[in-house]
């Protein structure tokens, strides 16, 4: 559920079951809550950063210069044990000249300097079968 919306698919999910337990339910709010909250970005160009394919991270990252959030980067792993990458990402198209502020899950965002092709290396963790994501100012 949480690919589908972090890709901008505006799903609809329906039936007499969508909630088994509380927990699911919680689960499915929590998601739609996101989603709406960062909805004009998610809804936004997608640059695909890396290419599935089963063996290691991928990730996309949607782009908007006329927004306050420019970018919101999402980073997918399939794979059973937590992973650490540096992954370079390319800000062009986000319209940041100089510096990007970047915060994983809305947390305290962090300063990068943009380099001369317009974009900054990061060391990510990503947890394993899981995900994170950043906000990009």
């Amino acid at each position: 559920m949480f690919q589908n919306y972090s890709s901008g698919v505006q799903a609809c999910y329906r039936g007499p079951r969508l909630y088994d337990t509380e927990r699911t339910k919680q689960a499915v709010v929590e998601i739609i809550s996101w989603y709406k909250k960062h909805r004009e970005i998610l809804n936004s160009d997608i640059i695909h950063l890396r290419k599935a394919d089963g063996r290691d991270w991928d990730g996309m990252l949607h782009v908007n210069p006329a927004l306050e959030e420019k970018g919101l980067a999402v980073f997918y792993h399939p794979l059973d044990s937590d992973i650490t990458r540096t992954i370079r990402i390319p800000l062009y198209y986000t319209g940041l000249e100089n510096v990007a502020s970047i915060s994983e899950k809305g947390g305290k965002a962090k300063k990068y300097r943009l380099a001369r092709d317009y974009s900054v290396e990061m060391e990510v963790t990503i947890p394993g079968r899981g995900y994170t994501w950043f906000i990009i100012k």
